[in-house]
């Protein structure tokens, strides 16, 4: 939804309870100015992660300690 900056003023009490459902673009001057969001009770980091996570963890631990990322980037760019 897209209001103006004078509609806002007006109704504010209004727009901030639309705003628990969409987001709302305030426009000054015609063009948009600032956006009212949902604001999430639950902070990111208490939420659930996806699965899809499990595989990067198998990730970890697969390259050998001794190597040496910046010889082998080195290496790559000379080529």
């Amino acid at each position: 939804m897209q209001i103006t900056l004078s509609e806002l003023k007006t109704n504010v009490g209004k727009y901030v309870d639309l705003a628990e459902t969409q987001d709302i673009i305030i426009t000054k001057y015609g063009k948009p100015a600032a956006k009212i969001t949902h604001f999430d009770k639950e902070p990111w980091y208490t939420k659930k992660l996806p699965e899809t996570i499990s595989s990067v963890e198998e990730l970890f631990g697969t390259l050998p300690e001794d190597i040496d990322l910046d010889d082998i980037k080195n290496r790559r760019l000379s080529e």
